[in-house]
């Protein structure tokens, strides 16, 4: 279960990367085109449209990895001061009615998918861009979001059966103020709680 699992946070990872890329150029495109009109008076048509679809696509290849993380915002004002097996309990009860939500959005949107692909119904603007296109990435967003949600469920029940909180906790849990802190720091390439010049001042003074 945990080689699923990892291999699930390896793929969300990469979708993530690629998200924050298009959020990029969304950016890029937009910005180019207020200094166009700005200061060469062109007007370059669709970017806005263009970047909305972007947007939407990068907004839902990001959403596995921020479970996967643990990114996702959680009021925990009193969850902390709960026993481990109810916090267990109220983590799976979270994570379940998430992906009741997710599977609603993402049978509507693949409604919405496939009758546009089949009408080849096209977006009402200038570009005329046929909505099915830049949508199949955004449904396939929510698809991987979904399967993620699947893998961290199985993976979840099965640490509550064994009574294994500390990896239910690290899989659906709220994350702790010390386990933010590290996971930013570890983004950082620094290692929490050691100080760089730590080791050398132990050795320096043996």
């Amino acid at each position: 279960m945990d080689k699923i699992w990892n291999a699930t946070a390896a793929v969300s990872r990469v979708f993530a990367g690629l998200g924050g890329v298009l959020l990029l150029v969304a950016a890029v495109l937009v910005s180019t085109e207020v200094i166009s009109r700005k200061l060469l008076t062109v007007v370059y048509s669709g970017s806005d449209e263009m970047a909305a679809y972007l947007f939407a696509v990068g907004t839902t290849w990001s959403l596995a990895h921020v479970l996967v993380t643990r990114g996702h915002v959680r009021i925990d004002a009193l969850y902390g001061h709960l026993p481990a097996r109810t916090r267990a309990v109220l983590d799976i009860v979270a994570l379940f009615m998430l992906g009741v939500f997710t599977l609603a959005m993402l049978d509507r949107s693949f409604d919405l998918v496939h009758s546009n692909f089949l009408e080849w119904n096209r977006s009402n603007t200038p570009l005329r861009t046929p909505l099915s296109l830049p949508q199949m990435p955004w449904v396939f967003g929510l698809a991987l979001f979904m399967f993620s949600i699947c893998v961290a469920l199985l993976r979840v029940s099965m640490a509550l059966v064994r009574g294994d909180y500390v990896t239910l906790r690290q899989t659906a849990g709220v994350a702790s103020q010390d386990e933010e802190i590290e996971s930013e720091l570890a983004s950082l390439g620094i290692a929490y709680g050691k100080h760089p010049d730590a080791t050398k001042t132990n050795t320096a003074g043996r």
